[in-house]
């Protein structure tokens, strides 16, 4: 056999290690791939497919440091290699480093300008960093190359949302679902935007199609009971928020969006021990704090009340014609957002 033969050879056995390797992850079992993975590096150090995949392996079993010196590595052999550069830039991301998340997502684009999933984490980075309209942009980018990312187009509603432009946001949801029929969490978001709209049923619909998805989402069933309390199912409201709970017993919100039903059906006592229970978690939790002493006062703990009440809503004030005043909370909302997924 020739020297070039020998070569051939090599190469060939690479390509397979890789493929197998490759299998091995997209099929759950990633002990398998980082030993055909570090098999390749044996034969080979400086390949950059095997540092790289390696460096993602590394980084999901919580190594860190390993993981962006393997893709550095992978880098610095292969110096074209954009989805190396995208896989460092979401460790980035993930890290919080986000002006060295952007930095690698711009070098990659840069090295290949089609590559839509960087345009998509590099919007994730930049809506981040509240540079808003140049988040837009980035991620209407990554659409006009992959207009089937549902990600993306969830990521570029929720930016729409945040910044009150709720036609936008909602028909950017859509187009997320129609990408991704049963994508539940866009869903939530899609329900949460109608609700802000005014839409009720539309919005516990999306809700319940959420739910329908993904029946675990604590969310999803807090702002369902939020939409269903609007309409006065109270009842209703009140299953949503005990199953929120059952799945996150820490849910400030939906304890606190608990008391303000059973408030609203007369269950003083039971509203103050919810109210607590979300102060509890979250002692800075105005509403709460405010609500807590509403009910206090009606069950004529005035002294406490009036101190839940100044901590909740500021100072109340006494005025001869209409008396006192008393401000109720409204139910909270915490909407499912999701982010662009590594690649």
């Amino acid at each position: 056999m020739t020297e070039f033969d020998s070569r051939e050879d090599s190469i060939a056995d690479i390509e397979r290690g890789l493929a197998l390797a490759s299998r091995y992850r997209t099929t759950g079992r990633l002990a398998e791939a980082e030993q055909t993975y570090r098999q390749i590096l044996a034969n080979d150090p400086q390949q950059p497919v095997a540092l790289n995949m390696l460096g993602v392996l590394a980084y999901f079993a919580g190594e860190t440091e390993i993981a962006i010196n393997l893709i550095r590595s992978a880098i610095a052999n292969a110096p074209d290699y954009a989805g190396a550069m995208n896989n460092l830039g979401n460790i980035y991301k993930d890290l919080g480093q986000i002006e060295e998340a952007v930095a690698n997502y711009r070098m990659a684009i840069q090295i290949n300008p089609e590559y839509a999933d960087a345009h998509g984490n590099l919007g994730v980075s930049l809506h981040m960093l509240g540079r808003n309209e140049e988040a837009i942009a980035s991620y209407q980018q990554a659409l006009a190359i992959n207009p089937d990312a549902a990600n993306t187009h969830n990521n570029l509603g929720n930016m729409y949302k945040q910044l009150g432009d709720l036609d936008a946001a909602v028909e950017s949801y859509r187009n997320a679902i129609a990408a991704k029929p049963d994508f539940a969490e866009v869903y939530g978001n899609l329900g949460s935007a109608l609700k802000s709209q005014g839409k009720l049923e539309q919005a516990i619909a999306s809700y319940r199609r959420a739910l329908e998805i993904n029946d675990s989402l604590a969310d999803a069933h807090n702002n369902l009971g939020s939409a269903l309390q609007k309409t006065g199912r109270l009842a209703d409201a009140i299953t949503c928020y005990t199953k929120a709970l059952d799945l996150q017993p820490e849910y400030a919100d939906a304890h606190c969006n608990l008391g303000i039903a059973l408030a609203a059906m007369g269950r003083l006592e039971a509203a103050a021990a919810s109210y607590r229970r979300a102060l509890a978690i979250r002692p800075d939790m105005r509403e709460a704090a405010g609500s807590l002493g509403t009910v206090l006062l009606a069950l004529g703990q005035i002294d406490e009340g009036l101190t839940w009440e100044q901590q909740g809503f500021g100072t109340i004030n006494f005025d001869r014609t209409r008396g006192i005043a008393l401000e109720i909370a409204r139910p909270t909302d915490a909407d499912a957002q999701t982010a662009s997924g590594r690649k």
